[in-house]
């Protein structure tokens, strides 16, 4: 006591694997800090990326059941959005759970998806995904700057929507969703606070 097997029950942070049991490696593994006072840390492995977390639990002497401490911290953190549309949220999660199953492929399908699904809340339904990009800039929801990844998710969403000897792979699709992430907070997340702050009587400097 007091690490309890319950904790080794917990969504991977590396892989986003969840409802699984982690692999308890050790546990009680004491490091102490300057002013002298121990600390103690369980190392679980993931099961699936073969990734190690580490928790930190109480004294293995005391009654002290509690986590006080994961390392990393869920990657999910990055990616929650508010003030998502639900059909851009339906597929931005989409792309999320594709890619951390190890799908890149129809992750950055996804990804091309929720640009368009972006660019229609804001009237721009262009037949062709290019054209919505530039009207989206030429309209300055988004800024210059930004047309280069936009068209970057363009191309690879294409290449993992068309059989062909052309892969799209892990590392590419995460940096796409990099970049959709980028997006959509500029386009709904900052709008959305703005409106709270407004709604609330908190004057927004211009």
């Amino acid at each position: 006591m007091p690490w309890d097997e319950r904790y080794s029950f917990r969504d991977c942070p590396w892989c986003g694997l969840t409802n699984t049991r982690l692999t308890t490696i050790n546990v009680d593994q004491q490091m102490v800090d300057k002013w002298g006072e121990p600390k103690f840390w369980a190392t679980l492995g993931c099961p699936a990326c073969g990734n190690a977390v580490l928790v930190r639990h109480g004294d293995p002497d005391s009654d002290d059941t509690k986590v006080y401490e994961v390392v990393p911290t869920s990657s999910h953190a990055k990616t929650d959005i508010s003030h998502l549309p639900e059909d851009v949220a339906r597929y931005y999660n989409d792309a999320l759970l594709v890619l951390r199953v190890g799908v890149p492929d129809a992750a950055a399908v996804q990804l091309r998806r929720t640009l368009e699904a972006a660019a229609a809340h804001y009237e721009i339904r262009e037949k062709i995904l290019m054209k919505s990009i530039e009207k989206l800039i030429a309209d300055g929801h988004v800024t210059q700057s930004f047309g280069p990844l936009l068209h970057h998710i363009r191309s690879i969403g294409n290449v993992g929507a068309h059989a062909s000897d052309e892969r799209v792979d892990q590392e590419t699709a995460e940096r796409a969703l990099r970049f959709t992430t980028q997006l959509l907070r500029n386009l709904f997340e900052v709008p959305g606070e703005l409106e709270e702050l407004a709604k609330n009587g908190t004057k927004v400097a211009k």
